[in-house]
Parts: structure tokens; C-alpha cells; sequence
């Protein structure tokens, strides 16, 4: 393969289209020779997809650290089983029992600064026992044990209630990683004592990368890759500047004295990302991951 620049693309997902869809379209269109993506969306989802190329990808874990900002659109008084309006109606409250804006935000904001137990979806990618959970649900195994996942809720607010005859509500929310809207959206239904289910979803933020700095798919092109060393300085994660020396023993994924407390820190040579490592307690300082510049 020939040699291409690493980095990351900001891609605004298109609605009906899966992130591996995506990713597989970016690598067909610019031939990327490695591709992957930090966070997935439904398809029924917009926004914000942090695409890795190359050595790009050694950076998933630390961009699926964190966190998400969404805008969900969300229709009261039915219960799909995707939890989305992908799915069927199964459950229906005829009674109508939120009243105004207001009573909506009260229970919204029990959510802010909230760490929780969230019970993800049965239609995901979750793996239980090596098969994804979604395929339980198309082959109506739904006794499945589904196990919560510990979750915080940064920061939600209530943007618009459309009341009859729509009944939607606007939702805008900060999340960790792992969060699914649609359970939240589910769980703040039932703290109203009705239903609900996610009729749009557009990821407006990953990490410190916004909507408005993305590009579509016909937009995209290599000039749009932001290098490693840009991603990971514009994340604010710390990189500590190799000498010749101290590049030659990264290289070799050796050990380094460095003068720095920090438990891990990203190395560069002339401001090209090489390595991150971790600080023992020797004080002394280890590879965790290197070839970023290869």
C-alpha cells in the first residue's frame, strides 16, 4: 500500500445511512488504505462522526472517551420496540398525561450531573455472549439479559414541546460515552409515567469537535484531514516535544525519563505525533501505543 497522511475527518452523517456505510463510502471515494470511526449513530441519526484514517485509528479509544452533545426530537405516548420510530408501536398511552413545557424540564433536570444505570436498547450492536443484541431481537429471543452500563447525563435541557396533535418534544444533551438517547429518551417517558421514542437525532458535538466544522460526503476530500498532532492538540490532551535522542529510543519502544508528573502524555518529533506513554511508578515512562507516524 502506498503511503498516505494519518489523521482524523469530520463528516456530518447523512440520515438512513449506518457509520460502517459511511466509513466504507469514504474509504471507496479517497482510497483510503485504513479507516474507522470514533462513535457510532443510528441510521436514523445526523451530525458529527470523527472518522480515523490510517494510523488515525490507534486514536479510537481516546476520541470514544468523550463526550457527546445531542438534539433529539422525541414523540410522546407511544413505545416502539427500537425505542426509535425505525420500529413498531407496541405500546400506546391514550391519556395524554404531560401537560406543558414545564412539567416536561421538571423531570429533565433531575437528569443534569446525573450518573445512572442505563439498560441499553435489545436493537443495538451491543455483544452478549458474542452475538449482538439486535439479532436476539430479529430472531424474538427478547428473554436476553441486557446488562445496565453505568452512564452520566452532563447536561439536558427542554428546547420546544409541540402538543396536539404531534407531540414532540426537543431535546438538547451532553453525555458521556455509551449513553444511548434512546434509552434516555425512554426513561425520562417513564419518569412522566408515559411512553415515548426518538423521532430525529442529530449529534451536534464529539469531544471538542462541532456540527459546523464538519463536511459532507460530496464536500469531503484529503484536504479536509486534520494530522494526528492537530486532532490530539486540539483535544488538549498534552504532547511533550522529543529531542533526536529521545525520538531514536521511542522509535525502538524503549523507555524514557521525561520531566513530567503526568500519567500519560503523547510524544512528538517536529511536530509529528510518534507515540503516547505511560508514566510507571519508577517515575520512568513506557510505550502504550506508537507508529503514529508511520
Amino acid at each position: 500500500m502506498t503511503q498516505q497522511p494519518s489523521g482524523i475527518f469530520l463528516v456530518n452523517k447523512p440520515k438512513e445511512m449506518t457509520t460502517n456505510q459511511l466509513i466504507q463510502t469514504i474509504k471507496t471515494k479517497l482510497k483510503v488504505n485504513k479507516i474507522g470511526h470514533a462513535g457510532t449513530l443510528d441510521p436514523l441519526a445526523t451530525g458529527v462522526v470523527v472518522v480515523l484514517v490510517n494510523q488515525g485509528t490507534k486514536l479510537s479509544d481516546l476520541f470514544l472517551n468523550q463526550t457527546k452533545t445531542y438534539q433529539v426530537g422525541a414523540k410522546l405516548y407511544e413505545h416502539t420496540t427500537t425505542y426509535d420510530s425505525e420500529g413498531e408501536v407496541v405500546k400506546t398511552d391514550l391519556n395524554h398525561t404531560v401537560k406543558n413545557i414545564d412539567q416536561l424540564q421538571q423531570v429533565v433536570e433531575k437528569y443534569n450531573g446525573l450518573v445512572y444505570e442505563q439498560t441499553p436498547p435489545i436493537y443495538s450492536a451491543i455483544k452478549v455472549q458474542g452475538k449482538e443484541l439486535y439479532k436476539y431481537a430479529r430472531n424474538h429471543e427478547v428473554d436476553v439479559l441486557i446488562s445496565p452500563r453505568t452512564v452520566e447525563i452532563y447536561q439536558s435541557r427542554i428546547d420546544e414541546f409541540i402538543q396536539e396533535p404531534d407531540n414532540i418534544f426537543y431535546l438538547t444533551t451532553t453525555v458521556s460515552k455509551g449513553t444511548y438517547i434512546r434509552s434516555l429518551v425512554v426513561d425520562i417517558a417513564t419518569d412522566l409515567n408515559t411512553y415515548a421514542h426518538v423521532v430525529m437525532l442529530n449529534r451536534l458535538q464529539s469531544g471538542v469537535f462541532h456540527l459546523d466544522e464538519t463536511k459532507t460526503l460530496d464536500e469531503l476530500t484529503w484536504a479536509d484531514l486534520i494530522p494526528n498532532y492537530e486532532a490530539v492538540k486540539l483535544s488538549d490532551w498534552t504532547i511533550h516535544e522529543l529531542n533526536e535522542t529521545e525520538f531514536y529510543q521511542v522509535e525502538n519502544g524503549r523507555k524514557i525519563t521525561l520531566p513530567l508528573t503526568l500519567d500519560r502524555v503523547f510524544l512528538s518529533y517536529q511536530h509529528h505525533l510518534v507515540a503516547l506513554y505511560a508514566r510507571e511508578e519508577s517515575g520512568q515512562y513506557k510505550s502504550i501505543k506508537g507508529g503514529f507516524n508511520h
